[in-house]
């Protein structure tokens, strides 16, 4: 008589997982072997029943199977119903092979692990093969030779997979697995139908019979092959050579990653290695800083410095403002975007345009030193285009109509007098065009005097340096 799981460790149907883990392990120092040293045999059975129930309700797959099952599982050959014994081993027959005390032991002995599921398996086989060869669609009197054969559970030295050489389909564990855990029945069920349907009194009536005929074989086909599919996973789980297989691979994978490891690791070395022996070439030796402009304002101003002090030879890239040549265009044009450049460029500015106010100052000064003229003459004396009369007038006609205007007009003037401080053209109503002409004549000159002074001085200092040494 089988005893139920749930008994076997004391718990309710409805226990948590929890609940069942702690039951497990009450019962299991309860009837330890070594604790039951007067009943070890009865101690022994009763340990490996816990075991069983403990793995079958700690799995929640098992445990949905089992509990939907149950009464069929306990009943085993008991009560085989009224069933046609053609059709040979039902859902209900497997029942009592969902339990661990239906062998004794992992060996292949009578009643050893191996010897009992090969045994069921291979009747299982034989029954599937005969319900294909007298299946009604197996008209073309081919016989079974369409029919692949079931694989058999083997023994304790079948293999698992393949480790030498090949052996052919059905001759590894895996391939008893692969076709069992998917297994579909040939089977017709029609001792499952209902109705006999030469009792129909007409049509209607007997498609009515059919379907639920078909129904009925639809639902005990359902109920067999999941059966077979649920204790072919049953089996596998407490197959050693499942077991052994898996621990093999994990210690392979181990390996594998052990070996990746250290190569990753050698390939690492090798890099390091290399890149300490690496030599830069001469020509591969490039300021990526000076060529791209990347200096800081401290680095361009002492670059500055240092091409200043005569070490750069006169080349076509010259700065007029600095004084100063350079070797490329990229440095001339990282100078000129540095603030030394900057604030000497606007000191120049500044500096010509006082020179050009001074220059046009002493330009409207009258060259004979007449006093009748009465011009006044503040230091920033501005020449009225819009007074020429367009005749040819002499230059005392418009000194003389600016002396005519009264003073309101003449501060007007002096606010257009204002000295432009950059390079925009000046107002077209406060010079006429003779008046630039000069003024650029005389900003040209003044700069030629300026760049002769700085070469000059210069050179004198080269002089200088040369004498000292």
């Amino acid at each position: 008589m089988r005893v139920c799981y749930y008994d076997l460790l004391s718990v309710e149907r409805q226990a948590t997982g929890e609940e069942i883990k702690k039951a497990y392990r009450r019962q299991a120092l309860i009837w330890h072997p070594d604790k039951n040293g007067d009943r070890v045999q009865e101690a022994t059975e009763r340990f490996a029943l816990i075991q069983e129930a403990y793995e079958v309700l700690s799995d929640p797959q098992e445990r949905s199977w089992y509990d939907g099952h149950r009464d069929a599982i306990l009943r085993g050959d008991d009560h085989k119903g009224q069933r046609d014994s053609s059709a040979g081993m039902g859902a209900d027959d497997l029942m009592r092979y969902f339990s661990v005390s239906e062998y004794k032991g992992y060996n292949d002995s009578d009643q050893g692990f191996y010897t009992v599921y090969r045994q069921l398996f291979q009747k299982l086989a034989n029954e599937e093969e005969e319900a294909y060869r007298n299946s009604p669609s197996e008209d073309d009197g081919m016989g079974s030779s369409g029919y692949t054969t079931l694989p058999s559970f083997g023994n304790s030295k079948t293999p698992f997979a393949d480790n030498d050489g090949y052996l052919g389909y059905g001759a590894y564990v895996r391939d008893f697995y692969g076709a069992w855990s998917n297994f579909s029945t040939q089977k017709s069920f029609q001792w499952l139908d209902k109705w006999r349907l030469s009792d129909a009194p007409n049509r209607f009536v007997r498609r009515a019979m059919e379907k639920e005929n078909k129904k009925a074989r639809d639902i005990g086909k359902k109920e067999y092959n999941d059966t077979i599919r649920n204790l072919a996973v049953f089996i596998k789980k407490r197959d050693p050579r499942m077991k052994a297989y898996q621990e093999e691979e994990q210690k392979r994978k181990e390996e594998a990653a052990a070996l990746q490891k250290a190569k990753l690791q050698r390939e690492k070395q090798e890099l390091q290695a290399q890149r300490a022996n690496y030599q830069e070439q001469e020509w591969a030796k490039i300021d990526d800083r000076q060529l791209n402009g990347y200096f800081s304002e401290d680095e361009k101003e002492d670059e500055e410095d240092t091409m200043a002090d005569g070490e750069v030879e006169e080349s076509d890239f010259y700065c007029v403002v600095c004084d100063k040549f350079y070797k490329s265009e990229q440095q001339l044009s990282s100078h000129e975007s540095s603030r030394k450049h900057a604030r000497l460029a606007y000191r120049m500015k500044k500096q010509m345009m006082a020179d050009e106010l001074d220059f046009l100052s002493m330009q409207q000064k009258p060259a004979d030193d007449d006093k009748d003229i009465g011009t006044e003459i503040t230091g920033k004396t501005e020449i009225n285009d819009d007074n020429d009369d367009g005749d040819g007038g002499s230059h005392s006609d418009n000194i003389g109509i600016s002396m005519m205007k009264p003073k309101k007009k003449k501060n007007k003037q002096k606010k257009k007098m204002t000295p432009h401080w950059g390079f925009d053209e000046p107002d077209q109503e406060i010079l006429s065009e003779q008046q630039d002409m000069d003024d650029v004549t005389a900003l040209a000159a003044s700069l030629e005097l300026e760049q002769s002074s700085r070469r000059r001085k210069r050179n004198g200092k080269q002089d200088i340096g040369g004498k000292h040494h």
